[in-house]
């Protein structure tokens, strides 16, 4: 992976714990990655607009164990250019824990 190529920043974040049952505003940062931003082109774009999934961005980030489903929190989202997006999967690409896919989805 060429570090070179991660030019986009996410942070992943958690809502913020409820004071007497009731919640508070603002969120707390889980962990940050630097990304490469992979778009959809040519019949990826058609077929992704046939299933409606065509606001979803796929990210390639470094390996990070926190990020796996075992570790990462059940609320977890992530801001991309100041907006929040929920995040539809993380997953190991080629399992020798180099490199993970996150597909994101802009909350609107």
């Amino acid at each position: 992976m060429n570090a070179g190529y991660q030019k986009q920043r996410l942070t992943f974040i958690t809502p913020k714990p409820k004071e007497g049952g009731y919640p508070v505003p603002g969120h707390d940062t889980y962990t940050k990655a630097w990304a490469s931003l992979k778009t959809l082109k040519g019949s990826t774009r058609y077929a992704a607009a046939q299933v409606q999934m065509e606001h979803n961005r796929e990210f390639t980030i470094r390996y990070q164990s926190k990020l796996t489903d075992d570790e990462r929190p059940e609320e977890l989202s992530a801001l991309w250019r100041g907006k929040e997006h929920s995040i539809e999967s993380i997953e190991d690409v080629d399992g020798l824990k180099k490199e993970m896919l996150v597909v994101l989805k802009a909350v609107s």
